[in-house]
């Protein structure tokens, strides 16, 4: 007599469920037991600690010519300085796995394989879960940062609003702003358009700059005002800023533009009221009101 055995039997193409696999928590556990495990934690956390300081490092560059000297440019250095301390912990533990597989895990010698085998990640719930709500939240984060901060420059620098639009108390300065190889031209057509290759602007007064380039592509780069923008040949691009500190600041071409395009500079001077009416009378322009 024969015996059928009517034990069930998994399907040709579904491999069977393993029954001694440990429980996630379990492997966590066992992970973060190992010597090496320890080793990285105490790097990641040194790395950390050490990139941690670059954010006012970096500030303290960008300050180094006198910026911020606008609000837009505040709120450059705020982002800047917010993102490289977000940045830390993630360059920490991209630096930590390079240094640990380079100088760690690479003296391992010999034909054995390691007694111990990694933890399976890919099917790890309490790994998973936490690697992408972490990496999701920095994200978000980042994301919603930059959407805020953009809506808040864009406000600073009134957009592409019209000169006669601009929603300010003060009535805005319009200036004209021409790029060519290499040199920069500032029109002010309010003030029977004098023309100097030298910025002069009154402080605490909206800018409105209409920049456009008679040749090639160029860039219109105000640096510790934040200002930033293309200057194409054929067309007008415009921005604005309300400079708010005395000084003299630096101009520059942003975008390669030919042989000469690191020499391609000059100066902002932002000046009282009375200094810029003054200088408009010198330049035979009439008093801007």
């Amino acid at each position: 007599m024969s015996v059928v055995d009517e034990r069930p039997t998994a399907e040709a193409d579904e491999p069977e469920e393993p029954t001694n696999r440990p429980e996630p928590s379990y492997r966590l556990r066992e992970w973060l037991s190992r010597p090496y495990v320890r080793h990285l934690l105490i790097i990641f956390v040194i790395l950390t600690l050490a990139v941690i300081p670059a954010a006012w490092l970096v500030l303290h560059f960008m300050n180094l010519s006198g910026a911020p000297a606008s609000d837009i440019m505040y709120e450059i250095e705020r982002t800047m300085f917010v993102f490289t301390l977000v940045s830390a912990p993630v360059m920490a533990i991209t630096a930590t796995i390079l240094l640990y597989s380079l100088f760690g895990w690479g003296r391992v010698r010999g034909e054995e394989p390691p007694m111990q085998e990694s933890p399976a990640i890919r099917s790890n719930p309490i790994a998973i879960v936490g690697w992408i709500g972490a990496t999701s939240l920095l994200a978000a984060f980042l994301v919603i940062w930059g959407l805020v901060e953009l809506a808040r420059i864009t406000e600073f620098s009134n957009g592409t609003t019209a000169a006669n639009q601009q929603p300010n108390t003060a009535k805005p300065l319009d200036i004209n702003v021409t790029g060519q190889q290499w040199l920069w031209t500032f029109e002010y057509p309010g003030q029977q358009s004098i023309t100097t290759d030298v910025l002069v602007v009154p402080i605490n007064t909206p800018i409105y700059f209409n920049v456009t380039s008679k040749d090639v592509l160029h860039n219109f780069w105000v640096v510790e005002l934040g200002v930033k923008i293309d200057a194409n040949p054929g067309a007008i691009t415009n921005t604005g800023v309300t400079p708010n500190k005395l000084g003299n600041f630096n101009i520059r071409c942003a975008e390669l533009c030919g042989l000469h395009h690191a020499y391609m500079e000059t100066q902002i001077k932002v000046v009282t009221q009375e200094q810029f009416d003054a200088w408009v009378r010198e330049m035979g322009g009439k008093k801007f009101v």
